[in-house]
Parts: C-alpha cells; structure tokens; sequence
C-alpha cells in the first residue's frame, strides 16, 4: 500500500485544510465595527416589512453567525462578502467559535450550518434551533486503502470502520445510513472505532488496525486521491444524490423574537447558495481572495463543484423527513416516543418561501445520476 509514502507529509497537508477550514478570526472585523442599521428603508425591503423590522429587537444590532471556513457552509458567509445582508439592512457578520449545536443553540450565534447528521439528534433532544434551509448534497464517503481486497460494501461485514467525532455522532450517524442502504447492519455486522483524527486514521490503516473510515472528500481528493478507493458516498452514490447532507440552523428564540429578521437572512443564504452553484469558480476564488480557503484551486474547485448548493426547501424536507424515519429506525434518535411529524415540528421551520424570492432558482438534482459523477465513474 502506497500510503505510507504520504503519511510523512500528512501533517503539512493537515495544517492547508486546517487553514482552509479555519480561515482569519474575525474579531477584527466585529470589534469596534461601529456599523449602525440605516434609517432608511433599503430598496429590496418592503414597506410593510421594514416597519416591521424597525419593532424586532435585532433591528440595528449586529448579528453574529457561526463560520469557521471552508466550502460546505459557506453560504452564509458568501452572503456576507456579496454583500447581501446588507441590501436588506441586516448588519451580520461571522464568528469562529466552537460547534453550530453550542453556539447556536445557546444564542451565542443566531445561526450556522453543519450535518443534518450532527444536528438532528440534539434537535429531539431538546437543543434550542430549528432548520430552515437547504445548504447542499454530499462531502463525505466511506474509504478503504486502493489495494484493499474490500470491493463492496457488502465486504464491510465483519470489518472496522473508524469514526473521528466519537461513538452515536455524525460520522457514525452517515456511516449508519449509508451501510443500511446497502444491506449491511450498522448494528451489528461492523465495528466503529473512534480515531482522533485524520493522521491517526492514516496509521490505523496502514497496520490493519481498521479496515475503511468515513472521510471528507475533500480531504481525500487533496492528499490520497490515489491511495484510497471509495465504497460508498453520500457525494456520489446515486441513492443518495436525492437528499440534502447540511442545512442552516437558526436560534429559536432568535427566530421567534425576530421573524422578518429571519426571512431576510435565509433569503440572503439562499441567494449566496444560488451563486456559489451557478458562479462556482468566482465564489471559489472570494474564498481564496479572503483567506477563507488555501491549498491546491484546483482540487479546491472539483470538491466545490460535487456539492451541488442552492436546495429547495422541498427537497430539503423531505431529505430531512426521509432521514428522521431512519434514525427512528435504527435508534439513532433514541426518544422512540417521538412520532416523524413530531420531529419535523422541532426540525423544521420554513422561514422564507423559495418562491418569495425573486429570480431564484433551486439546484435540485433532476435525476439523482445527474447530480454528480456517478461512484461507478469515480471507481
């Protein structure tokens, strides 16, 4: 296996994407800003709504969401640079901070975007956020070394599949679904071990220690796209090309407190995820030209371009109902109490109507083969 001969430079290719993921802090642009909400009613609000913004208590605050770089959340930083927000008299801007579960769901930020895999199950837990927006499809698939005997994800039976964010989380949470789409119990004909991360992953591999491991695509594709081979992929397979991976959350009290807010936000977020699908290699080159990404364009670029941005909110409820019947299922959510609909009540909130918005065009996959290179290409 050719993997050793890249693991010396692992810790180099692991601080690019930590770069890339991290980007600047953004203290010195939320500090000291001094940016005060205009008296005057911007072009792009209604009447009726800017009245009613001026009563919201958002209304001339500045409002900080959660972003710590990298392509798959951001849209909502996109609508920032692009200055969207602003047209509609919202003065937001981003703050590196830990998880969109403690951040977002203790008020600290009023919104973020992460895993529908991550987030789900801290939503029928109680966690104080709803959705309400699509963010893409894909961004991680289950990996075995290039000259693995494992062919199938039928040859995962019996197998070690290592996991970096801990037992019950999204890692695990993905790796459950995409093996039961196949046929193989999560429950009990794999084993899930928990690695720190990416490195260690690497070594665990060399010495047999696991068998396959859920990763980044991304990471994947900028240091061992020829040293590992894709099983299955929530990027690529076709099954799962019909179904949104992340979502926009927002603070409830947030959201309930300041809903015209909210409408313009998610408006200027589904915008941002229109550009970054139909303008892919601009927003590209924003995120390198504010230090938001760094690393090779061009594998920068073709790991873009799979995410398919810009969901309806269709399709992202029904991703979200087709995902909550699944964790029900295989006790993911372990409140067996709770009914799908009950879920979706918590889960889902439709804040600003697709068809509200003026020149929008969704980027539902028309076809699942269509949305991407089918795993069959990839192989």
């Amino acid at each position: 296996m050719k993997l050793k001969r890249i693991a010396a430079s692992l810790l180099a290719g692991m601080m690019v994407f930590s770069l890339a993921a991290c980007g600047q802090s953004s203290a010195d642009k939320s500090e000291g800003s001094g940016k005060d909400a205009s008296t005057e009613r911007p072009e792009a609000v209604s009447e009726e709504d800017w009245e009613a913004m001026q009563k919201e208590p958002a209304f001339g605050t500045e409002l900080k969401y959660l972003f710590n770089g990298g392509a798959c959340v951001s849209a909502k930083y996109l609508a920032e640079e692009l200055g969207y927000y602003e047209e509609y008299g919202i003065n937001a801007t981003y703050v590196q901070g830990s998880s969109v579960v403690e951040t977002v769901g203790t008020g600290q930020c009023m919104w973020g975007t992460d895993h529908i895999a991550t987030m789900l199950v801290p939503v029928t837990n109680g966690v104080n956020m709803t959705f309400v927006c699509g963010a893409h499809i894909g961004c991680k698939s289950i990996y075995v070394p290039a000259d693995s005997d494992i062919q199938s994800v039928e040859d995962l039976k019996g197998k070690t599949i290592a996991i970096h964010d801990g037992i019950g989380n999204s890692d695990q949470n993905i790796c459950y679904r995409l093996l039961d789409e196949y046929g193989v119990d999560p429950t009990t004909e794999v084993e899930f071990l928990n690695v720190e991360d990416n490195a260690a992953t690497v070594a665990s591999m060399e010495n047999g220690e696991v068998d396959a491991t859920i990763f980044s695509d991304y990471f994947v594709m900028a240091n061992y796209p020829d040293d590992m081979r894709m099983i299955c992929s929530i990027t690529y397979s076709p099954e799962f090309q019909d179904e949104a991976c992340c979502v926009t959350a927002m603070n409830n009290d947030f959201l309930e407190k300041n809903p015209v807010h909210a409408k313009y936000i998610v408006k200027a977020i589904k915008r941002a995820g229109q550009y970054a699908r139909l303008n892919s290699e601009d927003a590209v080159q924003l995120m390198y030209d504010t230090d938001m990404m760094t690393g090779d364009q061009e594998v920068q670029q073709k790991f873009w371009d799979s995410l398919h941005f810009g969901l309806s909110d269709a399709f992202t409820e029904q991703s979200l109902r087709e995902i909550a019947e699944d964790y029900l299922r295989l006790g993911i959510i372990e409140n067996q109490d709770l009914t799908v609909d009950e879920i979706m009540d918590m889960a889902w909130t439709e804040v600003c109507p697709d068809e509200e918005i003026e020149g929008l065009t969704v980027g539902d996959p028309v076809e699942p083969e269509n949305a991407v290179i089918p795993i069959e290409q990839k192989q």
